[in-house]
């Protein structure tokens, strides 16, 4: 009988660790897309020069420049409970940024595979601010 309730609980355990595991990596940009509509209070992350994101940006994105010095700095001032969505110009800069954040702590990022070159392949809308 005690074994019974020793299993239940480890069952318990496994479950709900399971549970609080965000399923998060590189994604398309469709799923990408989707995942940022779908998500409330998601934080977009922009990697890119400040050059390159003023010719357009996904959605309402912040701008942290991956070739700033002060890059990591940045990222450690973010809360590591919200669900980020990074992407910069074709994939490199935004994987490199997906794992310092996975490094600093941060569970829920989701990486636009293929930058916004592939975003803007699939069709799908950019910002750009008036000049």
């Amino acid at each position: 009988m005690k074994s019974i309730y020793l299993l239940f609980a480890f069952l318990i355990l496994v479950l709900s660790s399971c549970e609080s595991q965000a399923v998060t990596g590189s994604v398309d940009a469709i799923t990408f897309s989707t995942k940022l509509n779908t998500t409330k209070n998601a934080i977009v992350l922009d990697v890119r020069t400040p050059e390159e994101y003023a010719s357009g940006y996904i959605g309402n994105a912040i701008n942290i420049d991956y070739y700033k010095p002060s890059f990591k700095d940045e990222i450690k001032k973010l809360d590591k409970d919200k669900t980020y969505f990074v992407y910069c110009l074709a994939g490199g800069r935004s994987k490199s940024a997906y794992e310092v954040m996975k490094k600093e702590g941060f569970v829920k990022v989701y990486e636009l595979n293929g930058g916004i070159s592939e975003w803007q392949s699939s069709n799908l809308p950019l910002t750009v601010k008036p000049q």
